[in-house]
């Protein structure tokens, strides 16, 4: 029987992908994130095991328990994503009722002989989620384009896929095709994509989750033990010659948007150099993200304002063999302990509050916080 066939395939991927991504995803780097997908992905697999059950007891209710627990967790990859981005509300206790809800649903569907209709209505309200998935994805922006182009394929495929569902139902109540011969066609064709959403999915989700930015950063770096270590001893010495730079490359969505990944990573590689460059060899640099650095920098005022400038230039400065048709520039906020203090975390906060102000004005500056007596 085909469908036989097809169901070890999708048991072997979900099983796979929940453990791949809790292994590799949620264990290194555990957040809300993370735990919803875990789950999602974890589901995914109970319902597939349950699906195969259907196979030796030999009962549509069976099925319909599997089928449901299989499409039942996308909702959880939208609250996911809404979590990723740190937004206010998640929707996690709609995705919950979801995920209760439809192999209940299907179940009791078995029992008045409305499966067919009933499973075509849920694959079309699973549909919705894919089309908010989709929107979720965009809303990641430039720089996360490439982790999320998997799943957006396959969230679009879906819809796809959901509107031939929809007019094969027609096809059916019009009488033009055999009621079994529809169910058959639909199990084996969900079969087929299950294989290819799981994987997608984790593409992108693992991506999503070990991908190093500012939101993931630890706050215990070997940097910041440096810098306090160093702050620390700067305190009780009293020397106050010793200043915090957060330098930003500017409009980096827009360049990203204007090219190519390998083009805005020779862009992203560029800055690094440039940064690498100009600072001193006693300087502590930190890199953020590829288009942000965070140097503690030993230097006196004036030495600091001989760098920047400098700096500014260097990647303002096209190379030959550049590939993006845009004239770069970074905005620096620069914090000196004379106008901030030791404290690392005040020094970090105020730094980059001095960076957002020089990006406000315009970018290709720096901006420096100044103390009572500037």
């Amino acid at each position: 029987m085909i469908t036989s066939s097809l169901v070890m395939p999708v048991i072997a991927i979900t099983t796979l992908a929940t453990i791949v991504y809790i292994s590799l995803g949620f264990l290194p780097r555990p957040s809300r994130a993370s735990a919803i997908w875990s789950a999602t992905f974890a589901i995914a697999m109970i319902g597939s095991y349950v699906w195969m059950m259907h196979e030796f007891v030999a009962t549509e209710q069976m099925r319909a328990i599997g089928s449901g627990l299989v499409i039942a967790p996308m909702p959880l990859i939208w609250s996911g994503l809404r979590a990723y981005r740190e937004s206010r509300r998640q929707y996690l206790s709609v995705s919950v009722v979801f995920l209760v809800a439809a192999p209940l649903v299907l179940l009791a569907s078995t029992y008045v002989d409305a499966y067919g209709v009933v499973f075509r209505l849920l694959f079309t309200a699973t549909a919705l989620f894919a089309i908010l998935t989709f929107i979720e994805l965009l809303r990641l922006g430039p720089r996360l384009r490439d982790e999320a182009l998997p799943l957006m394929g396959v969230s679009a495929a879906f819809m796809v896929f959901t509107v031939m569902f929809d007019i094969n139902g027609v096809l059916v109540m019009v009488g033009q095709i055999d009621t079994t011969a529809s169910l058959q066609f639909i199990r084996t064709l969900n079969l087929i994509g299950i294989p290819v959403y799981v994987v997608c999915t984790l593409v992108t989700t693992l991506l999503l989750t070990v991908r190093a930015d500012a939101q993931s950063a630890s706050p215990r770096t070997e940097f910041e033990r440096t810098a306090r270590n160093r702050l620390d001893r700067a305190r009780a010495a009293g020397d106050e010659w010793w200043s915090l730079l957060d330098i930003r490359l500017d409009d980096p969505d827009h360049i990203r948007s204007a090219s190519g990944t390998a083009a805005f990573n020779a862009v992203s590689e560029k800055f690094a150099h440039d940064v690498d460059a100009v600072m001193p060899a006693d300087a502590d640099i930190d890199r953020i993200n590829t288009t942000q650095f965070v140097v503690l920098l030993p230097r006196s005022q004036g030495g600091v304002r001989e760098l920047l400038p400098e700096l500014l230039d260097r990647v303002s400065t096209a190379e030959d063999r550049q590939s993006v048709p845009i004239r770069l520039s970074a905005s620096i906020g620069w914090a000196p302990v004379s106008a901030c203090g030791h404290d690392f975390g005040t020094l970090v906060a105020r730094a980059a509050e001095a960076a957002v102000t020089a990006t406000e004005k315009g970018g290709d500056r720096w901006e420096r916080v100044r103390g009572e007596a500037d």
